[in-house]
């Protein structure tokens, strides 16, 4: 196989892992995950990591914004940032960005074909269960790029937990740890304090700072001060360190004040929506204070936070009815969309749901449930993931008008035809990135014509 092309490129990342995914062991990411193959990779590609200055951001929820909030404050603090981000939701190329510009297709295919032979070699020595992971060959490519760019900083999220992570083979100087929830349990624990273990696993003996979001969950917030407290990094805590204050939400954003140890930071205006964001944004202007060593320029913070832009994370489109966009799959990002919708004040909200067997479907279902006239239980069309064969009993068992109907541009369809003042869309990355094909364009707020047509 010679990589040519942009499919090319992406099987390559996909290959290892679909090849041994039948044969993984039973276990969690300890078991199942091997970061030193990622490892073994950037060594025979020539270290691109090395001599690098790394940021990473994990959690829970909100480590997507947080880092793109990151490294566009850096930016505009003068620095050259990189910025590697999953998933993507329209391109892949969304994922590798340097000052917010996303790497070329051309680029990107380049450098694929050029680690192939690494990634070959590597993957014909390993046995059926071992695998090189899709987050390590794509922050593979990210590193060499990056380097090439000859970039100041680099802001890398997390893909799932921490500690077995395979961007954690980085050695960065900065740990952001976003809220901490009980997600991917399994591939994470039984239980939200094993999640948390895994996720401050980034803290490793290179990181001088490591910046803690707000937590919703005392004891998580004990625990991560009680492993902190062995380690020689500073530690900002939301609350002491940081915080947002004055929030309110209207169709317009999401509207505060940051105050922080450094500077009070006012009148801050987020397109994004949800309390949350303001959270994220708080963590975020703190992180590049501790980058800096000082205080940033107001001024800077304002017009950064204004043009910050996150698509299918509570992203409103349309306007007849309004459609509202977000990747929930688990009950607290659900309860987080909920509180968008009360504080928009809408009464009427048809939900069409797509989510994966391996998320938290009946958590969602069971939120969305209170708030919506009627759930609408779909799936898109072509996904690696399964989806549950229960959702539309699921659905009904938490006391919700449910329908099923597929695939999801039907299921738009009906939504549409119910006439709610507002259709909420939610579910995996994967199904936000086809509803939102399906419902706009890039370049328009206005819905599809595309609704009522097979794709």
């Amino acid at each position: 196989m010679s990589v040519k092309t942009k499919k090319e490129a992406e099987d390559l990342i996909y290959r290892s892992y679909l090849r041994a995914r039948d044969f993984l062991p039973k276990g969690d990411d300890s078991v199942t995950r091997d970061i030193g193959l990622t490892r073994r990779l950037l060594e025979r590609i020539g270290r691109p990591d090395e001599g690098g200055r790394f940021i990473l951001v994990t959690g829970s929820k909100g480590k997507g914004s947080t880092a793109r909030m990151i490294a566009a404050l850096l930016a505009a603090c003068g620095h050259k940032v990189g910025l590697f981000t999953s998933p993507h939701l329209l391109d892949f190329t969304e994922r590798i960005r340097v000052n917010g510009r996303p790497i070329s297709d051309e680029r990107f295919v380049e450098i694929m074909s050029g680690i192939e032979s690494a990634v070959t070699t590597i993957e014909s020595e390993l046995p059926s269960h071992k695998y090189l992971g899709p987050i390590g060959i794509a922050l593979a490519a990210a590193l060499i790029h990056f380097k090439a760019e000859n970039t100041d900083i680099n802001v890398i999220e997390c893909g799932r937990g921490g500690r077995y992570d395979e961007a954690n083979v980085l050695d960065n100087r900065w740990a952001v740890l976003t809220p901490i929830m009980a997600e991917h349990l399994g591939p994470l624990g039984k239980t939200i304090m094993d999640v948390a273990a895994h996720k401050i696993g980034i803290v490793k003996a290179a990181t001088e700072a490591v910046i803690i979001g707000r937590q919703h969950d005392a004891e998580v917030m004990r625990f991560l001060r009680g492993r902190l407290s062995e380690k020689n990094a500073r530690v900002f805590a939301f609350g002491e360190a940081m915080q947002a204050v004055d929030v309110r939400m209207d169709r317009r954003g999401t509207h505060f004040k940051v105050w922080t140890d450094q500077r009070r930071y006012g009148s801050l205006d987020l397109a994004l929506l949800g309390s949350f964001q303001a959270d994220n944004a708080a963590v975020a202007i703190k992180t590049c204070e501790a980058v800096e060593g000082r205080a940033l320029e107001a001024a800077t913070v304002r017009r950064v936070m204004k043009d910050i832009e996150w698509p299918g994370r509570c992203e409103l489109i349309g306007v007849d009815p309004a459609v509202l966009l977000d990747g929930a799959i688990h009950r607290r990002s659900a309860e987080y969309v909920e509180e968008v919708i009360r504080a928009m004040g809408v009464k009427d909200v048809v939900t069409v749901a797509g989510v994966s067997r391996d998320k938290d479907y009946e958590g969602v279902y069971a939120v969305c449930a209170r708030f919506s006239r009627t759930l609408i239980v779909t799936e898109p069309e072509r996904s690696h993931k399964a989806f549950p064969p229960d959702a539309l009993a699921a659905a009904a068992r938490c006391g919700a008008s449910a329908e099923s109907v597929k695939p999801l541009y039907k299921a738009l369809e009906r939504a549409r035809a119910l006439a709610p003042e507002l259709i909420l869309v939610v579910g995996t990355q994967t199904f936000i990135a086809e509803a939102r094909r399906l419902l706009r364009s890039v370049e328009t707020s206005a819905l599809s014509p595309v609704i009522g047509r097979t794709p």
